[in-house]
């Protein structure tokens, strides 16, 4: 099973590393981290008005990109 989720990041490294040019590559870190950020602001606006409850979902999107944009950064820098 490990060997088998090893394989599988081999094969998802070098797809990002060989087959995207460094222009797709900053495309699609720059909207992630566009997306988390802006997921995230929402939220701290929706929990600093008064009166309004926070919407969690928010936060889980903003850390979901997060967690994209250092999956794929890993995954073109570690070897």
């Amino acid at each position: 099973m490990f060997s088998m989720l090893c394989s599988l990041w081999d094969k998802f490294s070098m797809w990002v590393t060989n087959e995207w040019n460094n222009t797709t590559y900053i495309i699609v870190i720059c909207a992630f981290s566009l997306f988390g950020l802006y997921a995230l602001l929402a939220f701290f606006k929706k929990s600093f008005d008064k009166g309004k409850r926070p919407k969690w979902g928010m936060l889980i999107l903003a850390i979901l990109m997060f967690a994209l944009v250092a999956v794929i950064s890993a995954a073109r820098f570690t070897k």
